[in-house]
């Protein structure tokens, strides 16, 4: 009986050994991008007119609420987007459209994109928006060895036009 139970026993570690590295490489295969929406705006309320929420995208007001001027999306912390990390020469993107929350005008679309190349920290962080002004995206790209973007929280900004 006491050979049975250390056997079981033995099992039982190896068991939660091969879990928990698995576990370890599934969040590895991962990127993790910190990022926020804020309102810019003086004086116009703005909403998130992307729905449903992308899968990859969690934190946001949902389902979508009008976030005042000032306010941001979350409206405190940080959303995050996780996604596989793609592979070499590949890339990953999603795309968030806000709007004005009287009428969904004044759109604009905030795009983040992560690619693989050959770098010693080959995963790159891109920010875009469309059309532009007075929406502002970070100007700056980031580079990571691991994909783990979450040192700082990036902010996008949504202005009425």
């Amino acid at each position: 009986m006491n050979r049975l139970t250390k056997t079981l026993a033995l099992a039982a570690v190896v068991l939660a050994g091969a879990f928990g590295a698995t576990a370890a490489q599934a969040s590895a295969a991962n990127f993790t991008v910190d990022f926020k929406i804020q309102n810019n705006d003086s004086a116009v309320s703005m909403i998130r007119l992307t729905t449903p929420l992308p899968s990859t995208i969690t934190g946001l007001i949902d389902p979508p609420a009008a976030i005042a001027a000032g306010g941001s999306d979350p409206s405190s912390g940080n959303a995050q987007w996780s996604d596989q990390l793609p592979t070499l020469n590949h890339s990953t993107s999603v795309s968030l459209t806000y709007g004005r929350a009287s009428d969904g005008g004044a759109q604009c679309v905030f795009t983040m994109t992560v690619t693989r190349d050959s770098n010693v920290n080959p995963y790159l962080l891109q920010f875009a928006v469309s059309p532009g002004s007075p929406c502002t995206a970070p100007t700056s790209s980031v580079r990571s060895s691991n994909g783990q973007f979450t040192s700082q929280t990036y902010a996008f900004g949504w202005a009425n036009y």
